[in-house]
């Protein structure tokens, strides 16, 4: 079998030498991925580039891509189904996703980030001014965080948020959750209105694409917002005009909407963030941990193996 690894950088070698043993592998040197998937029965992809019907025409032969994320934005779906090629992915991977905390890492670091006034206070050559009053923040304790979303990285952000004594509240859309570090709302409305800091850790599908628009930005007022999930979840034009105004307390986004396409709003989010100290912008890397990477590289081929 020929098995393509598209994003090859630091992928665990060995998940490497496992897939040997099935069959030929190949990483892609970036040259032509079109050319690169015609001969491939599987194929290895992360988040770089955006698997869609254009893209797919060119697989002639492909049975499986596999996609160590919990969210698959970034394939076509349909077109896979109706070429009969499987996904395996993390998705209601649930057990073993307990043991990945690289995205909820990343989600608590941004909160304290922002209430410290990390972006700014960070100090080299270039930014020296030693003046404490000036990069005075405020604490994690006592604060109000409502969490939209509780899954695997909601619910693992509650435990750290309860050691750190602030009080939790969530949403979410499955009732039969229950929590001893988070008090559940009935409404995302009433979420807000109960936290200085929302954190958005929803799982995406199409039904709820832009779900979180004006009648939910407009109610972040003075408050942080956090958004870990997906780009796709937010409207995005709204926010930024939000921003433009200095609408909020602090922003932080990991995500964007057609991150791998060209026609997306990260330009506009980054020139926002040169002008303003309450914004943080990362590149997608909540999840990007060598440890939480090679695990779920490894255990995608462990799925894989189940379907040969």
């Amino acid at each position: 079998m020929q098995i393509g690894i598209v994003e090859g950088k630091d992928f665990s070698q060995k998940a490497i030498d496992s897939l040997k043993k099935i069959g030929t592998v190949t990483i892609f040197d970036k040259n032509d991925i079109n050319i690169f998937i015609e001969d491939k029965d599987i194929l290895f992809i992360r988040l770089n580039y955006n698997i869609d019907a254009k893209l797919l025409k060119n697989a002639k032969v492909l049975k499986f891509i596999c996609s160590p994320t919990t969210g698959l934005n970034h394939i076509d779906l349909k077109t896979c189904n109706d070429n009969n090629i499987k996904i395996i992915s993390l998705k209601n991977q649930k057990e073993f996703l307990q043991t990945i905390r690289a995205t909820p890492e990343h989600t608590f670091g941004l909160i304290l980030s922002l209430l410290r006034n990390y972006k700014r206070a960070f100090l080299d050559s270039n930014n020296n001014t030693w003046d404490r009053d000036i990069y005075k923040g405020y604490e994690l304790y006592g604060k109000r965080i409502g969490i939209i979303g509780f899954g695997r990285v909601g619910s693992i952000l509650a435990k750290y948020f309860n050691t750190f004594d602030a009080q939790t509240f969530f949403y979410d859309i499955k009732l039969e959750i229950n929590t001893n570090f988070a008090q559940r709302v009935s409404s995302i409305k009433e979420l807000i209105s109960k936290s200085d800091i929302v954190v958005l850790s929803a799982s995406y599908s199409d039904e709820y694409n832009r779900f979180f628009d004006k009648k939910y930005v407009d109610l972040l007022k003075d408050k942080y917002f956090i958004n870990t999930a997906r780009g796709e979840l937010v409207d995005e034009e709204y926010l930024l005009t939000k921003i433009e105004e200095s609408y909020f307390k602090g922003i932080a986004i990991d995500v964007f909407q057609n991150e791998a396409k060209k026609n997306n709003n990260i330009e506009k989010f980054l020139s926002l963030a040169s002008k303003t100290n309450n914004l943080i912008i990362t590149s997608h890397i909540a999840g990007a941990t060598y440890e939480s990477m090679w695990k779920t590289e490894e255990f995608i081929v462990d799925l894989l193996k189940e379907e040969l």
